[in-house]
């Protein structure tokens, strides 16, 4: 399952993530977010070679859609176009890597961390 950390800075939020990875095994993914965070450095650059057939598709591997556990520290203020694909590898553990591919996540648990609540609704489903 998925948790979500809420504390001040300092009180171990990614340490507690970090040792979750290690007891899982896999591949640990761990970003901070902004708004400006881009959907690359999230789930992957975008594949020059498919480009260069018209196919629209990242490179995953080593990015959150490969990873067992994740921990995403300030989880709120990313952007919209990040969010939207975070919801659904969280509620469906699928990542949709274009024109119609879903790709299997093999993610077991994301550690969402922020220091504040959000102020939005528009986070509700998060």
């Amino acid at each position: 399952e998925h948790v979500l950390f809420l504390g001040v800075p300092g009180t171990g939020k990614s340490v507690l993530g970090r040792r979750l990875s290690e007891v899982c095994g896999g591949l640990f993914f761990q970003r901070l977010l902004t708004r400006f965070t881009t959907p690359e450095e999230i789930f992957g650059p975008l594949s020059l070679r498919a480009l260069e057939n018209d196919e629209y598709r990242r490179c995953t591997e080593g990015f959150f859609p490969t990873a067992s556990v994740a921990f995403l520290d300030e989880i709120f203020k990313a952007n919209s176009a990040i969010l939207n694909t975070l919801l659904t590898i969280l509620n469906e553990r699928q990542f949709d890597n274009g024109a119609g591919v879903r790709e299997e996540c093999p993610i077991r648990c994301v550690v969402g961390a922020s220091n504040e609540l959000p102020e939005s609704d528009e986070l509700d489903a998060l």
